[in-house]
């Protein structure tokens, strides 16, 4: 799983996602994230938060998109709306999160890749 998000997760969303058995890498930009996903040969989720030092999550879906490797991505945020669930869902997330992350629905993810 990679983690976009201008800070580090909290120890405890790092304890409770490793608890759950996934691995869990830092991006803390766009760039950062692609360079991680550059590197990697094994299932990833993406999960982001709205706002990143250098861009927002639709950013990162069109850079993700560009690698033509299908990623789930997760977006993070307390802001819940109806406008940002289609938006969201229009431009390719595959769940919302709100506030702190649930590790059961990230490993449903990661096995139906």
């Amino acid at each position: 799983m990679i983690f976009v998000s201008s800070t580090s997760p909290e120890a405890t969303v790092t304890r409770d996602i490793e608890a759950h058995g996934l691995e869990m890498q830092w991006a803390p930009s766009i760039r950062a994230a692609v360079d991680l996903l550059n590197s990697t040969r094994e299932k990833t989720v993406i999960v982001t938060q709205l706002a990143l030092p250098d861009g927002n999550w639709r950013d990162l879906v069109a850079r993700v998109g560009c690698l033509a490797i299908p990623i789930p991505m997760v977006l993070v945020t307390s802001a819940i709306t109806a406008e940002l669930w289609w938006d969201a869902l229009e431009c390719g997330i595959d769940d919302i999160l709100p506030g702190d992350l649930i590790a059961s629905r990230l490993c449903k993810l990661l096995q139906g890749n």
